[in-house]
């Protein structure tokens, strides 16, 4: 009876499937590295290749563009001892290279040493693969697995079942064993950058937050495919909700209203009665300062990038602080001036408003508005005499999407100022409609203009706390 039942336990046993994550002796590093640095993209190809041997998956976290992954690297240093300079590879705590030539020098040992499915995290604590949740990576890794890639896009949580198969995408032994199982979004052709160039990736398909890239096997036709989109990939982690949020923060600053309120004031005594040429200054002061303040976003991105391009700085700023730090340092203390206006106002406060000695020339230029064409003019010019008082936020715009480029980053510099001159076109609408008159938007700004200071202080605040906290 004994060996009967014996028997039969082992049967069950044997149909009972192995764990997909724990079958083989599948090593993992963190990698840290740069597009832009020289050596990292000596040391890209090289990880790259034995990625592609297989048994060996990388976690890669991408620090010069992606603006908020340096304070990962951090994290690491603080828990395991690691440098701030990059590129830097981590199999455990005791496996750490950093520099070029002794990571390529001593890749294939540190493979060989390291201890199969065990993956070290940022908070100083390791975990099998088979237990891994992938958000405990934190921020935006690219995680390299043979001939395919598992990149967090957008910071979701994740539930149980797409766990699941993101995990089981990034560990199969083969791409059809990969893929047997993904529905969601899928992307065709898809070029990502990396420290050594490009890499593309013949498919792909997005599950929440998640994009996952592979070459090889097209997905079934039977999968679920809700949309097809051709996409590459810029590493940018800047999202509507955060240029709405900066660009609410700067709405609210009352200096381009006040100039506004001024040109306006200059066409009513020019032309008394006329709505028509009230509403079209209107409008031509708002197109001229839209017209610069993207000529302003372009040289802002130019300043980052010229920033970038030099190896000691870049480092420094976002490797060793990190970028997003800095930025959100600057968030705060814009904010703190907005609230020490509210509770001590005083005209032109450094930062808020537009300093004292400026309003005189710009007084007398707008004086010289009696036509539409004229407020076009003035407002090319006046925006400069606005950058003092509204360009805090608009700077930290730059700074979160200057890794892009300009043509990338064009959409959100769009949505920035359209909701920048939202106030500033409501203001022309209401004077032309004749609900209000001049004289009483620049007697309610006048009334109003600590609580608008308090509102911006306080939003400003709120996103630099949570860029410093790596939340935003």
């Amino acid at each position: 009876m004994k060996k009967i039942l014996t028997k039969i336990l082992l049967i069950l046993l044997l149909c009972i499937p192995a764990n997909v994550f724990a079958q083989s002796n599948t090593k993992f590093a963190i990698s840290f590295t740069g597009i832009g640095c020289p050596h990292c993209a000596k040391v890209a190809p090289v990880l790259h290749k034995k990625v592609d041997e297989g048994g060996f998956i990388l976690i890669e976290y991408e620090i010069y563009k992606n603006l908020a992954n340096p304070q990962i690297l951090n994290n690491y240093s603080d828990k395991y001892g690691l440098s701030l300079g990059i590129p830097q590879l981590m199999f455990d705590k005791d496996s750490i290279e950093s520099g070029d030539s002794p990571i390529i020098e001593n890749l294939d040992t540190m493979v060989e040493n390291a201890q199969s499915n065990l993956i070290y995290l940022p908070n100083g604590s390791s975990t099998s693969f088979e237990e891994l949740k992938l958000s405990d990576l934190n921020r935006y890794p690219a995680i390299y697995s043979k001939d395919r890639a598992a990149i967090r896009k957008d910071l979701t949580k994740l539930k149980n079942e797409q766990e699941t198969v993101i995990k089981n995408f990034i560990y199969a032994d083969t791409v059809s064993e990969a893929i047997k199982d993904l529905s969601g979004k899928e992307v065709k052709e898809t070029t990502i950058d990396y420290p050594a160039g490009k890499l593309t990736y013949e498919h792909g398909i997005e599950i929440n937050g998640w994009q996952l890239l592979w070459n090889g096997d097209k997905v079934s036709n039977d999968t679920k495919q809700e949309s097809e989109s051709t996409t590459e990939d810029t590493d940018s982690n800047i999202t509507f909700g955060k240029v709405i949020s900066l660009g609410l923060a700067d709405s609210v600053n009352l200096c381009a209203i006040s100039i506004l309120a001024l040109v306006l004031i200059s066409i009513i005594t020019y032309n008394p009665g006329n709505r028509k040429k009230v509403l079209l200054a209107g409008l031509s002061f708002i197109i001229a300062v839209i017209i610069m303040y993207l000529l302003y976003g372009f040289l802002i991105i130019k300043a980052f990038e010229v920033v970038q391009s030099i190896s000691s700085v870049r480092e420094f700023l976002y490797g060793k602080l990190g970028i997003n730090l800095i930025l959100g340092i600057g968030a705060i203390i814009l904010g703190l001036l907005g609230l020490k206006d509210f509770f001590s106002y005083k005209p032109g406060g450094v930062g808020t408003e537009m300093p004292l000695f400026l309003r005189p020339k710009v007084n007398k230029l707008i004086a010289k508005v009696t036509s539409p064409f004229a407020a076009f003019i003035v407002g090319l010019f006046v925006t400069l005499f606005l950058l003092p008082c509204t360009i805090g936020p608009y700077l930290i715009l730059g700074g979160l999407v200057a890794g892009d480029g300009f043509i990338k980053a064009l959409p959100s510099l769009i949505l920035y100022n359209i909701i920048f001159i939202l106030p500033m076109l409501a203001t022309v609408i209401l004077v032309y409609i004749g609900t209000k008159k001049v004289e009483d938007v620049k007697d309610w700004k006048d009334r109003n203009i600590r609580y608008m200071h308090l509102v911006a202080g306080i939003l400003l605040l709120l996103i630099g706390i949570l860029m410093v906290l790596g939340k935003f």
